[in-house]
């Protein structure tokens, strides 16, 4: 059985000795019952992460020591979903399945036709990714943003120089696109609501370089679209 696997609050993991937050001390302690002597995984959610072994355990703060720490290879693509929110449960599936399948970083988009506006904690919607990279045994932790209106989107998609990519039955082959991909260090990917994106938002993502990937030959629901797209293009590029 592997070790329990825990996130520290620290910007760079290195040998010595480290303090566990109060959450993930409590469920260290209250639910897995760890003691002194235990052996733990810890990670900083920048790529690094240790073998640990704890030292004192006490609900508000369970020490550990790190000997020796492993980096974890980055993705040469910083891959981001630029999606909308699905409702109530679904945004959680959405939020935990990319993080999973390796997602860069999850941007909540605002469209026209979007049911769910944005309301949320964003600092839930961090938990989710927490353990779900957990979970997954990732030790890059994804960023989540505050939502942003499409066109914001797209314009950040071009400052960043990144390929801009849109989930609709009209558009190519995911495959298509193995080449400019593997051509690039950042792609952002929209997925739109379940109405999808209206003409006049197509087109003017369209006006702005915008290239359109069919998933399936079926409608998809937004949650299983944006996992989709996430595992094709790791998969593709790996």
């Amino acid at each position: 059985m592997a070790n329990p696997r825990f996130l520290l609050d620290t910007l760079l993991l290195a040998p010595g000795e480290y303090v566990i937050g109060r959450q993930e001390s409590h469920h260290a302690i209250g639910v897995l019952r760890l003691r002194p002597g235990d052996a733990v995984v810890v990670f900083d959610g920048a790529g690094h992460r240790a073998e640990a072994v704890i030292l004192d355990a006490a609900r508000d703060g369970v020490r550990v020591r790190v000997d020796a720490v492993e980096t974890e290879p980055h993705m040469p693509l910083r891959l981001t979903i630029a999606t909308a929110i699905p409702k109530g449960k679904r945004w959680q599936i959405l939020v935990e399945k990319c993080t999973k399948l390796g997602v860069d970083a999850i941007v909540p988009v605002l469209s026209t036709r979007s049911v769910v506006k944005g309301e949320g904690d964003i600092q839930k919607w961090r938990r989710w990714i927490v353990e779900a990279a957990k979970q997954s045994r990732r030790a890059h932790l994804p960023e989540i943003f505050e939502p942003a209106k499409l066109p914001d989107v797209v314009a950040m998609a071009k400052r960043d120089n990144a390929v801009l990519l849109m989930a609709d039955a009209r558009g190519e082959n995911p495959y298509a696109f193995h080449d400019l991909l593997g051509r690039t260090t950042a792609a952002v990917v929209l997925v739109g609501p379940e109405g999808g994106f209206t003409q006049e938002e197509y087109d003017d993502c369209r006006r702005h370089g915008a290239r359109g990937i069919c998933l399936s030959p079926f409608t998809l629901r937004i949650e299983t679209a944006a996992a989709t797209v996430c595992a094709i293009i790791r998969e593709m590029l790996m």
